[in-house]
């Protein structure tokens, strides 16, 4: 069962060994945290370091995994449309934005209309909610690996299921506390697709409202 989330991005003591673990952030467009509440202040948005050279690691890693973040925006478009057109809105409005014309390379690349993918390594994630977020939004929780035994749990819900490889969730991450427990045996890798609202505000889109579901729908 998870435990309690108590400053757990960087403790430690979540991670399978303190050899064997770990969390790497990459976001197209983001402000710095001090900025991130200031929706009307037109702080330019930039992208985390890690993609400030498109020759590197993570610009490669992320090219490989273009077909796979197709279908995680396939998912979204299917459960939340309006969030994905949305969002498709934002990531063209950053590329008609001159003000950050350095950008437009790595927009042009970036592989999904989500802006930003935590990715984590052999952890056990506490329960949380995730707070840069919007709470009519759905978060994308994505887990892959060799493992065979994490759990997810919404405690709100009452939700406690097999969480196997190949799995995807969407949910409000805002609203919904949850976590996955640690695994016994293999390597999990769990990616989280998310938007911020302020990059929303730079782009002057509205963040949308809550999904409904219709017969019609379905």
């Amino acid at each position: 069962k998870p435990n309690q989330a108590t400053g757990w991005h960087t403790n430690t003591r979540y991670y399978t060994s303190d050899a064997d673990g770990g969390v790497l952030n990459v976001s197209l467009a983001c402000h710095a945290q001090a900025h991130e509440a200031s929706l009307t202040c037109g702080y330019l948005v930039w992208a985390t370091p890690s993609l400030w050279h498109w020759d590197g690691p993570v610009q490669e890693w992320l090219g490989h995994r273009e077909t796979s973040f197709k279908l995680v925006d396939t998912l979204l478009a299917t459960v939340h449309p309006m969030l994905y057109r949305r969002s498709s809105a934002v990531c063209k409005q950053l590329l008609a934005d001159e003000e950050i014309a350095d950008l437009h390379d790595l927009i042009k690349s970036w592989p999904t209309v989500f802006t930003a993918i935590p990715v984590i390594y052999n952890r056990e994630t506490p329960f949380h909610c995730d707070a840069k977020s919007a709470p009519q939004w759905y978060d994308l929780f994505l887990s892959v690996g060799s493992y065979t035994n994490a759990i997810l749990e919404l405690p709100a819900l009452g939700i406690h299921a097999h969480y196997m490889p190949g799995t995807a969730a969407l949910f409000s991450g805002l609203l919904l506390r949850h976590g996955v427990s640690t695994v016994d045996q293999g390597d999990r890798i769990s990616y989280v697709f998310y938007m911020r609202p302020s990059v929303f505000h730079f782009a002057s889109i509205s963040l949308g409202k809550w999904v409904e579901y219709t017969e019609t729908s379905t």
